[in-house]
């Protein structure tokens, strides 16, 4: 298994430069939901994606039901992201690239 950021320091960068509290995130390539769950506690929305059905099943998990109530799970890759004209405030995209 591997550890990454224990010290929460990549989140509290974020949290430090933008405000989470009533935004429309976008999660480029969500993984297993470290940083879906880090904006569900915060934003109005979150629409979180991977490659990887089994990360986005265990993203999914790691939530509790009031944040999965705020988040919109996909499985694709960033190349067949098509939302209809819809609008985020932000975009996360950690180790995705």
């Amino acid at each position: 298994m591997q550890w990454r950021d224990r010290e929460g320091i990549e989140t509290a960068a974020i949290a430090a430069l933008v405000p989470l509290e009533g935004k429309r995130v976008l999660d480029v390539g969500c993984g297993k939901g470290r940083l879906t769950s880090f904006a569900a506690a915060r934003a109005a929305s979150v629409y979180a994606f991977d490659p990887s059905p089994e990360n986005v099943a265990a993203a999914r998990a790691a939530l509790t039901s009031e944040q999965r109530e705020r988040v919109r799970f996909a499985v694709h890759d960033a190349e067949a992201l098509d939302l209809d004209r819809e609008r985020f405030d932000l975009a996360l995209c950690g180790w995705s690239l």
